[in-house]
């Protein structure tokens, strides 16, 4: 199990949960909460949100990258700036970064047009520069973990 399978799991289980009734809760298909834990997928990040703010906790910690369960003022509007600020933190160009991440630097033109990026992108840049999803999402709680 990815520890996002086993977080949301947890989260269930406390709060007494089925599948079928975060689904319902979160508007989606008990499907789709299925294939989290079935066929290892990440949610989209606004179904992940949803989660978290239905969890009452952060992303990194439905994730699976914190033990802190702080709930986050989530905000997918600042991305590409906090992404932005990363790069000249580290005095990283964009085509190094997206190198380095695996990534085509064609999705930083998506990000940058107004996409966001997909969840496991988020986790894998936040655990690339040290820091937390919150944070690359506008939580500003904590720039470093």
């Amino acid at each position: 199990m990815t520890e996002f399978q086993e977080r949301l799991n947890e989260l269930l289980e406390e709060n007494n949960l089925s599948r079928l009734k975060l689904a319902n809760s979160i508007g989606i298909t008990s499907t789709t909460i299925n294939d989290y834990f079935n066929k290892n997928y990440y949610p989209k990040i606004d179904i992940a949100i949803k989660m978290a703010k239905f969890f009452n906790c952060s992303l990194d910690y439905l994730f699976g990258l914190t033990e802190e369960r702080n709930n986050a003022n989530l905000n997918n509007q600042e991305f590409l700036y906090n992404f932005n600020l990363l790069l000249n933190k580290n005095k990283l160009s964009i085509s190094k970064a997206m190198k380095n991440l695996q990534m085509s630097e064609y999705n930083y033109y998506r990000w940058k047009k107004g996409m966001f990026p997909k969840t496991n992108n988020l986790v894998d840049i936040a655990k690339y520069f040290g820091t937390s999803i919150d944070f690359l999402v506008g939580n500003k709680m904590n720039e470093n973990k």
